[in-house]
């Protein structure tokens, strides 16, 4: 039994079962896709929700950070005058040593 095929008919076929191959590899390529799309659109939803919490976090922390600093101005303006004070105490007190050093010499 002799078969003859042409080499016409043999591109024919090879071209065939390269589609085939090439139509099958499309396929699972789009399954892996699709599975990845999927993983994908989680994890952008997933995103949305923590890029909204950190918004409101951070106006809250922003609001924090707004009131340590004015408690940290206020408690510095009350650390100088208390400096202040503290040098008019010890300026009193050397002129009244100085006085009764004064009195005590002579």
């Amino acid at each position: 039994m002799n078969v003859t095929v042409d080499l016409k008919t043999l591109g024919f076929i090879l071209l065939i079962i390269a589609a085939l191959i090439l139509i099958i590899y499309l396929i699972l390529l789009v399954r892996k896709l699709l599975v990845t799309l999927d993983h994908a659109n989680k994890i952008l939803v997933d995103l949305e929700d923590v890029s909204e919490i950190a918004s409101r976090r951070s106006k809250e922390v922003d609001g924090v950070i707004g009131d340590v600093t004015d408690s940290v101005g206020s408690l510095a303006g009350a650390v100088k005058d208390k400096q202040n004070v503290v040098q008019a105490t010890s300026s009193v007190v050397r002129a009244i040593a100085s006085v009764k050093n004064a009195v005590s010499k002579d």
